[in-house]
């Protein structure tokens, strides 16, 4: 999209851009009787919006006379492992039959903007478990490493899976509760704030 105003001459270079691209992929091995699993499992996306199906929420602004670090909003939300798949066994039963033994957690990024987004956490609410907590982090400006830039905010995301250094998956079921809780500091006011949990999971 292109917006001039009606008497600016729209600019009749063209950049080129070329990419290379490596793919690395594994060989899918089947699974094997008894018990051994697949080499790979479907991924599927799960969701859910903390602030109830709102999209964006407001930010308040606390009262002036509390100190900054005393200054914070937090929004909680209760649902179900069902409530985060777009497939709903129990909604319609004839058509979706997914995730009746459970599912497992691959990935969970909470959604939030910075520089006010203080956590997420997601809890299995049944069992006090915390499944996942998103603390945003920032760069220092170490020169050895060209990704950490000075300042520059990242949200690292929770992973499962079986491979050394990774956590196993938790299973969980559809009537499964799940606590969400999200922070933000609230010294200033702002709209357009969001809380959402972007997740992968598999269907046992």
């Amino acid at each position: 999209m292109i917006l001039l105003d009606a008497d600016q001459p729209v600019d009749p270079r063209v950049d080129e851009i070329y990419l290379k691209v490596r793919f690395y992929y594994q060989k899918y091995q089947p699974p094997t009787p008894p018990n051994k699993l697949p080499s790979h499992l479907n991924l599927h996306r799960f969701f859910f919006e903390t602030e109830a199906w709102t999209s964006e929420y407001d930010i308040l602004p606390c009262p002036k006379t509390t100190p900054p670090d005393q200054c914070v909003q937090i929004l909680t939300s209760h649902f179900q492992v069902k409530d985060m798949l777009d497939c709903n066994p129990n909604k319609d039963p004839s058509k979706c039959t997914v995730g009746k033994n459970g599912v497992q957690l691959i990935y969970a990024g909470g959604h939030c903007h910075a520089p006010s987004c203080i956590s997420m956490e997601l809890y299995n609410a049944d069992t006090g478990e915390l499944l996942c907590e998103q603390i945003p982090t920032y760069g220092k400006g170490n020169q050895i490493d060209k990704f950490d830039e000075l300042g520059y905010c990242f949200i690292p995301p929770c992973l499962w899976g079986y491979e050394d250094g990774l956590i196993p998956p938790t299973t969980l079921y559809l009537e499964t509760n799940i606590l969400s809780i999200k922070r933000n500091n609230n010294t200033i006011g702002h709209y357009g704030e969001m809380a959402h949990w972007q997740m992968r999971g598999v269907f046992l």
